[in-house]
């Protein structure tokens, strides 16, 4: 039987209830008022926005010529490809850049034309463009250089690229700074002015935008036929890929991609596709977020994330299913190797955080080593962020310079702390959530006293606790299984639309707990409130078994998620616990 372990306490907060407005949208879309409420408190209370939410279609996506620079970009290609001119597209080494280069290059082959790609060594080139890569394609006689997840900040890089005779059309999704870069197209939702309604799209998204575009002015219309109408049905797959991966927000476009992308995935004809869902166990299975963010994303990235990326993106082209079975057993190769050099840098993490770091009145956690993997510290960074619940960088050192991986937790910007501390680093960028950064050995002391001294301005104590967010407090007769079926419809779940999580109290137990599952890591038991009973499920939670059974005849208070579970051709509600809190008698 699992020990008992310590937990971290989490505060409770629940969302404000609003029967009448959840009322009222309940009687519009003919819903349940449980789900009014859920949609209020994911700010979509409008009757035709939720109608929309609930009920996603493709057409809910934006023009993309509404990108303020969109036709440049789109007349330039137009010419590139009447006159036969080489184009490289230029990814980023995560499954954002790869699923986006992918994405790109498969539409030129949709229409005939196959262009050149790059994705750099993450180790041994860093991230975005580089002086050594724009020479490079100059002398190789690139005409056109399209970047995917990259290149907003490439400001010398891009003028570079323009001297050399290379246009530059940049698609990206990343915070940009005060000056853009000289390039004859920047395509990016979150600069100033861009026009674009929707700023969450990642970069697979964004390429996705430019060859729809492409794809317009091609056939001069808005309706696409023929083969480019199957491979844009089909690319939702990659887009998917990137967008879940790259933890963007699963709201607006992103909702649509993610809904349409999952089943394209599932169904996909590709040979990668293919191997690599079997791979992770998941072949025939119907595929949620989840599997995109835990199984498959993290293979698709242990190449980028231990060496080269660049068989992410043979894997996802190849027409050979034998190709892609071998570019599978490397990359299974290679997230095994991934896996234990992340336990090691874990250990002494940990073991730096217990021994150097003062967590009181150091808000934020920032540690550097020299046989850190550069590859891997942006896992452990958000291991440690998610345990101390404190903001965490990871630099690993490498001579006089180091790379560095960040990652945040919700109430402190990520992004806007590293621009507060410029001048220390050689390169930085990121969103609010995630950064990275590039550092000479003799600032990692000033930056973390300075990112300290920052955010004990800005964060309060009850900002490092960390917070169980639930959706409503409900009683066990609410919840039937149409109306768990109808929580069901706010799918697909992730950053920017959590699975719902509700609570109930004055529970008690009926009978005693149970430890399953074969290693006897889960907990199951029934709960009793008034004449109504239920099921719950604990996933990793059998080290609460003694103190349930001590406590049994105490009332309990449940935070979690109701599922319906089928057994042999029956459906039944069952709650599967996140939390739970013995009252006091």
């Amino acid at each position: 039987m699992a020990t008992r372990t310590n937990r971290i306490h989490r505060r409770w907060q629940i969302s404000p209830s609003h029967p009448e407005r959840a009322e009222r949208l309940a009687r519009a879309l003919s819903i349940s008022p449980l789900v009014g409420q859920l949609l209020i408190n994911r700010g979509v209370e409008d009757p035709a926005a939720a109608s929309m939410f609930l009920r996603t279609q493709l057409d809910h996506l934006h023009d993309p010529f509404l990108l303020r620079e969109m036709h440049k970009a789109v007349d330039r290609l137009q010419r590139a490809l009447r006159d036969n001119e080489p184009i490289l597209v230029f990814g980023d080494y995560d499954v954002d850049g790869v699923t986006g280069t992918t994405l790109i290059v498969q539409f030129f082959r949709t229409l005939g034309r196959d262009i050149n790609w790059y994705i750099p060594h993450r180790v041994q080139e860093g991230y975005s463009l580089s002086r050594a890569a724009i020479e490079k394609f100059a002398r190789d006689g690139i005409k056109v250089l399209i970047t995917v997840d990259c290149g907003t900040t490439n400001i010398e890089e891009v003028r570079l690229a323009q001297e050399l005779g290379i246009d530059v059309i940049v698609t990206d999704h990343h915070e940009p700074m005060s000056t853009l870069p000289p390039a004859l197209a920047v395509l990016n939702p979150k600069m100033q002015d861009s026009g674009y309604p929707f700023l969450g799209l990642c970069g697979a998204g964004m390429a996705f935008k430019l060859v729809w575009a492409l794809a317009k002015g091609i056939h001069g219309h808005n309706r696409i036929t023929g083969p480019l109408a199957r491979f844009f049905v089909e690319s939702m797959a990659l887009v998917s890929l990137g967008t879940i991966a790259d933890v963007a927000p699963l709201i607006g476009e992103n909702r649509v991609f993610a809904t349409f992308g999952l089943a394209a995935l599932g169904a996909s004809q590709t040979p990668g596709i293919q191997a690599l869902l079997r791979s992770a166990g998941l072949e025939g299975l119907p595929l949620n977020a989840g599997h995109v963010g835990f199984r498959i994303g993290p293979r698709l990235n242990a190449g980028g994330r231990m060496g080269s990326a660049s068989i992410g993106v043979e894997l996802l082209l190849t027409d050979s299913p034998h190709r892609a079975e071998d570019i599978v057993t490397d990359l299974e190769a290679a997230n095994s190797d991934r896996q234990r050099v992340e336990a090691d840098i874990l250990a002494q993490a940990l073991q730096m955080v217990e021994e150097e770091h003062d967590l009181e009145n150091d808000p934020v956690i920032v540690l550097s080593d020299d046989r850190w993997h550069s590859g891997v510290i942006g896992i452990v960074a958000s291991k440690l962020a998610e345990k101390y619940y404190r903001p965490t960088i990871l630099i690993a050192m490498k001579g006089e310079k180091g790379k560095g991986s960040g990652r945040s937790i919700p109430a402190f910007h990520l992004y806007e702390s590293l621009t507060t501390c410029r001048d220390l680093m050689i390169a930085f960028g990121g969103h609010s959530h995630a950064a990275g950064l590039e550092i000479k050995r003799e600032n990692v002391a000033l930056l973390r006293r300075q990112l300290n001294e920052y955010a004990r301005g800005v964060l309060k104590t009850e900002d490092l606790v960390p917070r169980l967010g639930i959706d409503a407090e409900v009683h066990l007769e609410q919840l039937t299984r149409d109306v768990v079926k109808e929580i069901q419809l706010l799918e697909p779940h992730g950053y920017g639309n959590a699975a719902p999580v509700l609570s109930t109290s004055n529970l008690r137990l009926a009978g005693d707990p149970k430890v399953i599952g074969k290693t006897g890591d889960h907990i199951s038991f029934y709960v009793v409130q008034g004449k109504h009973s239920l099921k719950v499920i604990g996933f990793g939670m059998a080290d609460r078994y003694e103190e349930l059974l001590l406590n049994r005849r105490r009332p309990l208070s449940l935070a979690f998620g109701p599922i319906i579970n089928e057994w042999q051709g029956r459906e039944s509600v069952e709650l599967q616990v996140k939390d739970m809190r013995f009252e006091a008698e």
